[in-house]
């Protein structure tokens, strides 16, 4: 069966007993976020507290006026002679970023994935150019576009940035950076927003997601489902045996969790994207709380093989039929289109 393509493709997975341990950790990447907080909040200073400084971590780039702007990112400050109209993104988040600010990406790594596992939100233009694959985008393809910014994630393009930053200049972001997904999905989309010069359409985009949060809120709290501690999971086949993932409070569903009036039941050790992989047994200690999953509709581990076990049928939510699958379209890695699906998904399965 083919398993989902986000984020195992990149880096294998931690066990949730094996704690991160590597010079890209949580950790490490957390204090160098704080680093480059530090350089954004000084760079805002050396401007003039524009609209555009504070919706995106950038400011004007201060040469007399000509229109350009500087933004902040893992590789240090970029500055573009004039905002970005002709962008290729290489990592889903970023496209769907790009489409929530109102701009079409002149390219996108695949194209054909992004419209079967993301589907919150409008679906590319025809003119949108696939630039191969995430892990391995095509140099030559993106250097024919002509782009005048290329946005990126470290999971993908550490090792060829050089070579995407001499095509035009390249952003690059971690959405696993930080004890906070959410916050850093956030961060990163009016970032973006300023370099593309539409820092107001970063405020709406998040605006709206907010509305849709507090939306979902109330219909759960009409259904009385407030403090409902909820365990949030993806499962897949690999190798002829079922893999449950269950995500934890640093990730983008944990963080909705409590803005929706919910608690998260799971407080295993995170791996480097804010999950702990599990079997069965490891599911026991939320076995009282609902389990809320996603899985592809020819792989549904949770309808499929795990129900063959008499494990998983002594567990509490499954003997009180507390599962619910989410629509496997809902996408838990991506910008304020997938966030506010996810949200819609959870209130709509716990008051179903």
């Amino acid at each position: 069966m083919r398993t989902p393509p986000e984020p195992r493709t990149t880096r294998t997975a931690r066990t949730a007993s094996t704690p991160p341990a590597s010079p890209t950790s949580r950790t490490t990447r957390t204090a160098l976020l704080a680093l480059l907080a530090a350089a954004a909040l000084a760079v805002t200073a050396v401007g003039c507290g524009s609209a555009a400084e504070e919706a995106g971590g950038g400011s004007p780039a201060g040469d007399g006026g000509g229109g350009g702007v500087t933004v902040t990112h893992l590789k240090g400050s970029t500055t573009l002679k004039a905002p970005a109209k002709k962008v290729v993104a290489l990592e889903w988040t970023y496209a769907e970023d790009l489409l929530a600010l109102g701009v079409s990406p002149a390219g996108v790594a695949d194209v054909e994935g992004y419209g079967q596992w993301v589907t919150g939100g409008p679906r590319f233009g025809t003119g949108v150019k696939d630039v191969g694959t995430r892990q391995a985008p095509s140099l030559e393809t993106i250097k024919a576009l002509k782009p005048d910014l290329i946005i990126t994630s470290r999971v993908r393009s550490e090792a060829n940035y050089a070579q995407l930053d001499k095509i035009a200049p390249t952003l690059m972001f971690d959405p696993y950076s930080t004890d906070s997904e959410y916050e850093e999905m956030r961060a990163t989309l009016k970032t973006i927003g300023t370099a593309v010069g539409r820092p107001e359409a970063a405020d709406t985009a998040l605006k709206d997601l907010d509305a849709k949060i507090g939306a979902a809120k109330r219909k759960l709290d009409a259904a009385k489902k407030g403090g409902t501690e909820v365990t949030v999971a993806r499962g897949y086949t690999t190798d002829g045996a079922a893999v449950v993932e269950v995500l934890t409070g640093s990730t983008i569903p944990g963080g909705l969790l409590p803005r929706l009036g919910l608690r998260n039941a799971w407080q295993g050790q995170a791996d480097a994207y804010g999950m702990s992989k599990v079997d069965i047994e490891g599911l026991k200690p939320v076995e009282k709380s609902s389990l809320v999953y996603v899985a592809a509709r020819n792989d549904d581990v949770f309808a499929g093989s795990l129900p063959k076990n008499t494990l998983w049928r002594n567990l509490d939510f499954a003997k009180n039929d507390r599962v619910h699958a989410l629509d496997p379209g809902t996408w838990f890695f991506g910008g304020p289109y997938s966030t506010a699906q996810v949200a819609d998904e959870i209130a709509d399965a716990l008051t179903s």
